[in-house]
């Protein structure tokens, strides 16, 4: 399995230099050994507005990598947060992301559902292929995990919703660190469903990073094998895997 970097692997910093970064020296992690940057991911993580001069400059310097973007990164002049389930509020959002993406000539996008206040998950699946035309590109939905305390805030965030976005025929995003936190919370590793999203033709990024259950804590991949690793081996032949543990945190020893 060829995992690539995602930039979320270098939080705080500016876009240039996450690449500069990533691009620039040799990376690996314990389990998943060393990273690759075929493919890289933009990310809401790194600071800065992404423009389409900026997009169109590092697609050039880098020709041998394909960008992309992820979920809310920052591409307006005011940041916005906006997920799929904002798609009729955020639509300046939208644009610009989508000019920025043709501008990387990226292959992809992927965004969060999103909210439950903002949009149900039926909706959710509509804005994604809406979405797709925009971008003139497949556009990913990524599901969520539950937060108790904030009483289910998030769409796709169960096993049954999960079960749902695999049937839309949407392509999608599956976070394998989210699904730990779904596990972890309702108590069943729905293992046949996960091997059968990761080896469909619609699951077009895989994102690993470990976390205890509780939240998405973007943690590297240690040398303990979480309860879905062996299920990567299904993974479809054209999904593209990122990492997205954290290689500035304190808790991971190089």
């Amino acid at each position: 399995m060829n995992t690539n970097l995602s930039l979320a692997a270098f939080p705080g910093l500016t876009h240039e230099a996450a690449i500069t970064v990533a691009l620039g020296y040799a990376h690996d992690e314990p389990m998943l050994g060393r990273l690759h940057a075929d493919h890289v991911q933009l990310v809401p993580q790194n600071r800065g507005q992404l423009t389409p001069e900026f997009a169109q400059s590092i697609a050039a310097a880098h020709p041998d990598t394909q960008f992309r973007l992820h979920a809310n990164t920052h591409v307006t002049e005011r940041r916005v947060f906006a997920d799929l389930s904002g798609w009729t509020v955020y639509r300046e959002f939208f644009s610009a992301a989508a000019t920025v993406s043709k501008a990387l000539k990226a292959p992809a996008y992927s965004a969060h559902a999103g909210a439950r206040e903002q949009a149900t998950c039926i909706e959710v699946l509509d804005y994604a292929r809406r979405a797709s035309d925009l971008f003139g590109c497949p556009v990913a939905v990524e599901g969520h995990y539950p937060t108790p305390k904030e009483n289910g805030k998030w769409l796709f965030s169960t096993w049954e919703e999960y079960r749902m976005l695999f049937d839309s025929g949407v392509p999608y995003a599956l976070d394998l660190s989210h699904l730990n936190i779904v596990a972890h919370q309702s108590g069943t590793n729905e293992m046949q469903l996960v091997s059968e999203m990761l080896a469909c033709e619609r699951c077009i990024e895989v994102h690993l990073s470990d976390n205890n259950g509780n939240g998405d804590q973007h943690r590297v991949l240690g040398a303990a094998k979480p309860w879905w690793w062996s299920l990567t081996d299904s993974i479809h032949e054209s999904a593209v895997v990122f990492t997205e543990g954290n290689h500035f945190s304190a808790s991971w020893n190089h």
